[in-house]
């Protein structure tokens, strides 16, 4: 005789199968009389899985731009802050940002050939 109780878990694993189902399918939430109609749709797991695979591409596509975009600017305010500098330099020294460039390559080709 098996014992029921085994099965427990495994009745709730599949009972929680519909709520995944319909946070998976927003779209396919409608309104009727100012309240949320909920439309339970029975897929099977294989497709569930599908679904759920495109929506994490979708997913990771958009975060991969949001990080792009975050890398962009901080690359970008790491240049402003280099044209400043080298500006400020070269009021105070008459040395143009080119020359200063240069003399920062010397500087640094010395240090490694002596």
């Amino acid at each position: 005789m098996q014992d029921s109780s085994a099965d427990e878990p495994r009745a709730k694993h599949f009972a929680s199968w519909p709520i995944l189902i319909v946070s998976a399918f927003k779209d396919e939430v409608s309104m009727v009389k100012g309240k949320l109609k909920k439309e339970v749709i029975m897929v099977d797991p294989l497709e569930a899985k599908r679904l759920a695979a495109i929506q994490m591409e979708k997913f990771k596509a958009k975060e991969k731009f949001k990080r792009q975009r975050r890398i962009e600017a901080i690359n970008g305010a790491w240049a402003m802050i280099g044209l400043t500098a080298g500006l400020v330099i070269e009021g105070q020294t008459g040395n143009s940002i080119p020359s200063q460039l240069a003399g920062y390559w010397a500087a640094l080709i010395s240090f490694f050939i002596r």
